[in-house]
């Protein structure tokens, strides 16, 4: 709602809340691939940082597979995005559409355009020294 009524402020109100619970919790726990990566995106080819993030997570959540079933599974089920009978994986693959169709709804592209291969070997180097150890990561 923030996002198409910008003078709505009781949803901006919810939306900063979200946003300072989500630094909360980064604080805690890391943040993982996506984030290391979208760090490189900016570095190489100025993604703004956000963008990134968001183009990157639904790939990065299926790269990790049945290993974040449960956790996913348990976000769709807060979210009331699944069915009461759906498998983990079925959870888990609402959870991830969801995060697709929120990107599309606000205009987010599936891929971030302009990447050189050539650029990718080192790219992948820094966001591999910046996720691990720090990030904790499923796979």
């Amino acid at each position: 709602i923030a996002y198409t009524d910008g003078a709505n402020l009781d949803a901006r109100t919810k939306m900063q809340k979200a946003a300072f619970l989500a630094g909360a919790a980064f604080t805690r726990a890391y943040v993982g691939y996506a984030h290391a990566i979208a760090h490189t995106l900016g570095g190489f080819y100025g993604v703004p940082h956000g963008l990134a993030n968001a183009v990157l997570l639904p790939y990065i959540l299926d790269y990790f597979g049945a290993s974040v079933h449960k956790p996913l599974a348990e976000l769709a089920d807060l979210a009331g995005i699944s069915a009461p009978g759906d498998s983990l994986a079925q959870k888990a693959e609402c959870f991830i559409a969801a995060v697709r169709d929120m990107n599309r709804k606000m205009d987010i592209p599936e891929k971030i355009k302009g990447i050189k291969e050539q650029d990718i070997p080192v790219m992948a180097e820094r966001a591999l020294s910046e996720a691990h150890p720090l990030y904790p990561v499923p796979k």
